[in-house]
């Protein structure tokens, strides 16, 4: 798209006295209150999993005992991608806009229209959320919204081979395969409630390491669409639990909650491609690292680059922005999730 001068008729009419930027008043980088941050200047960023050691045995006096060794897990390469805003205005536009005393669009007006970097923490918010709300599946097409701009294949396997939420995750040692699939009861994906949360928590508990020894994690962060059902539950059910009530009574006592209280992330509503209403899950902040969970790796970080006018012959002023980055997860060990509908598995 190019702005041209017949696009702001309206703007530059000598009579308009005012203009308001109608844009979010912030645009905050949400994807990092679950993703971990990894600066890396190279193209591929390369993840490739080891265990530790298995149990201890006891042996006879005099008995020799069996040798170990760690176990090399899975592997998963990230490709850095282009993140790019590109913003195309002809001469005229640009001058009765923005330049000269009778520019009708002013400084501070103009930052907030013509802001790239929030384009692009946009797109990296909803990419961030795509792969949450589309992890059920191997892979899905990623299209910006209002679609100014290409359709992108990404990818949701792990380094295991298998799509984010699974039932079937393989054990590194060979041992049964492990969930990251919230079931309440026989219901798979079940909505927010008590139950679902302590049937969440009772399956984190029972996860193994590589080595099928207890991983030893506790969900306790919850993570939302803001406004929705779900957060909305959730504020009610965490503020019982914080009082020291259960937030579901069987009789006329006031029981004392199952579970602990946990932090709640709201997630703007970009929907689509991103979160549902109903969908939620949870994560053990502890494993938020490195090793554990979605990453965020970063190469460049978002930069204004210099303005280019003439472009082809035609005079029209071209503002680019660009990042270098990628998204994703390797283990997912840490993370319970929910589709919210009862039945996604």
């Amino acid at each position: 798209m190019v702005g041209t001068i017949n696009d702001y008729a309206v703007i530059v009419n000598n009579v308009l006295k005012t203009i308001a930027p109608k844009v979010s008043p912030t645009v905050r980088e949400e994807y990092l209150d679950f993703m971990h941050k990894v600066v890396d200047s190279q193209r591929i960023y390369s993840d490739t999993g080891v265990t530790g050691l298995g149990m201890a045995e006891i042996i006879p006096d005099g008995g020799v005992g069996a040798s170990d060794a760690p176990i090399q897990g899975f592997s998963k390469n990230y490709t850095q991608m282009h993140f790019t805003k590109k913003v195309r205005l002809t001469f005229q536009s640009n001058f009765f806009l923005f330049e000269g005393s009778a520019a009708k669009i002013k400084g501070t007006v103009k930052q907030k229209v013509l802001d790239g970097k929030n384009a692009i923490t946009h797109a990296k918010n909803y990419l961030s959320q795509s792969l949450l709300a589309q992890g059920f599946t191997t892979s899905f097409t990623w299209t910006p919204i209002n679609a100014v701009g290409i359709a992108t294949p990404i990818s949701t396997l792990g380094a295991d081979a298998v799509e984010y939420w699974s039932q079937v995750h393989p054990m590194e040692d060979g041992g049964a395969a492990w969930s990251n699939v919230i079931v309440d009861g026989g219901t798979s994906s079940p909505q927010f409630t008590y139950s679902s949360l302590l049937a969440a928590r009772r399956q984190q508990s029972l996860k193994k390491d590589g080595r099928s020894m207890p991983l030893m994690s506790q969900l306790d962060t919850l993570v939302v669409r803001a406004g929705s059902t779900s957060a909305q539950y959730a504020k009610t059910i965490k503020g019982t639990i914080d009082k020291g009530l259960a937030p579901q009574q069987t009789n006329l006592f006031n029981n004392a909650p199952a579970t602990d209280t946990f932090k709640i992330i709201e997630l703007s509503p970009y929907e689509n491609l991103a979160m549902t209403g109903l969908a939620w899950g949870m994560f053990d902040s502890k494993m938020m690292t490195e090793d554990y969970g979605f990453l965020y790796i970063e190469a460049l970080p978002t930069r204004a680059e210099p303005a280019v006018v003439d472009l082809l012959g035609n005079q029209d002023l071209v503002l680019n922005f660009n990042c270098l980055s990628v998204m994703g997860a390797s283990d997912l060990r840490g993370w319970m999730w929910s589709a919210g509908d009862g039945s996604t598995v």
